[in-house]
């Protein structure tokens, strides 16, 4: 495998994303598909100073806006991008061999770290240095590395490129190529600063401008996205034998985040979503999943809609607050001191 030694080579640097990446869509899925390419374990952290030349600072902080005034929307999503990104054989190799997802314990450790860091980088500037934005950038980074480090030690292989860009998809995809299953609308100038912002991030988390998901606009990112959705597809319907643990665990974990999640209902969900069929659900789940697709229906009535939206937003912004500070029923389950979080190793 050859291994992408620089957050940025020789090449890219001289180059704008717009020129790195293929002319082509197709040709991009290609390359994701095709490329061997693997995450640099021993590249180094991330500043100001590594922003790319393409950086747009008003556009950015508007998709962190788009981001936030859809803050439950985009909580959903990414729910379920995180949990089809397990269908992935490779990635769940990683997760099994990491233990950070083998256990309710464990996956509620990192589960919740995710959500944390995610709103770290929708709530923070990028130019200050000393923000949690580099904080949590530069955790998700370690964490990277330490996965790509111990999985290459241990014969099992290393983090990939396009394991990279299935993820970045993950956070990404759904609000692109699905936004009314959750309740996003959005203009052409709010598609394009989402796409702008995940475009950085991708960057800043070591993932080179010629496989970044984002491309020059937001029509083009959708059309491969589209195409990465119909990938996710095929592995939805050949899962991996232990997917189903895993999965688990990781609705189970993030229960104690918010408590009326509830696995079949997040599961039919995510199929219904890739044109699956999934199993009859039982008279709670199906309860529970009519209550979802209500609240979503309601987003889009006139008034009622911004007013549901604002109170869930809150609703969120609170749940994060508790789970930081108060996560009560975490503290029952495994004990106040197993579930203390660790969101930035290096500090």
């Amino acid at each position: 495998m050859s291994v992408v030694k620089n957050l940025r080579n020789s090449e890219t640097k001289k180059k704008h994303i717009d020129d790195v990446q293929t002319q082509t869509v197709d040709e991009h899925f290609k390359l994701i598909l095709e490329d061997k390419s693997t995450y640099d374990p021993d590249s180094p952290d991330v500043t100001f100073n590594d922003l790319p030349d393409w950086y747009n600072d008003k556009l950015y902080k508007k998709g962190q806006s788009f981001y936030m005034q859809n803050f439950l929307s985009m909580v959903v999503a990414n729910t379920v991008g995180l949990i089809v990104v397990l269908s992935v054989p490779e990635i769940l190799k990683v997760l099994q061999y990491t233990k950070r997802s083998s256990t309710p314990h464990a996956a509620f450790k990192r589960y919740i770290e995710t959500l944390l860091h995610m709103y770290n980088l929708a709530t923070n500037d990028p130019q200050d240095t000393n923000s949690k934005w580099y904080k949590s950038m530069n955790a998700i980074r370690w964490y990277h590395k330490m996965a790509t480090r111990r999985t290459k030690n241990s014969g099992i292989g290393e983090i990939s490129q396009r394991d990279m860009v299935l993820t970045q998809f993950a956070f990404v995809g759904y609000a692109l190529v699905s936004p009314t299953y959750f309740g996003l609308r959005s203009t052409p100038e709010e598609e394009e600063a989402f796409n702008h912002l995940w475009r950085v991030n991708g960057y800043m988390l070591g993932i080179p401008d010629r496989f970044n998901l984002c491309r020059k606009d937001a029509k083009e990112t959708i059309q491969l996205c589209e195409k990465i959705k119909g990938l996710y597809v095929n592995y939805l319907t050949n899962i991996p034998s232990e997917f189903n643990d895993v999965m688990r665990n990781a609705i189970d974990a993030l229960w104690y985040f918010d408590i009326t999640i509830n696995t079949d209902a997040v599961l039919y969900f995510t199929y219904l979503l890739h044109g699956i069929k999934y199993k009859e659900l039982g008279w709670y789940s199906w309860l529970n999943l009519k209550y979802r697709e209500l609240i979503i229906k309601l987003y889009y009535v006139p008034y009622i809609g911004t007013i549901l939206r604002i109170c869930y937003n809150y609703l969120i912004h609170f749940l994060i607050w508790n789970v930081q500070h108060f996560p009560i029923l975490a503290w029952i389950k495994f004990g106040k001191q197993n579930v203390r979080l660790n969101l930035y190793p290096k500090h």
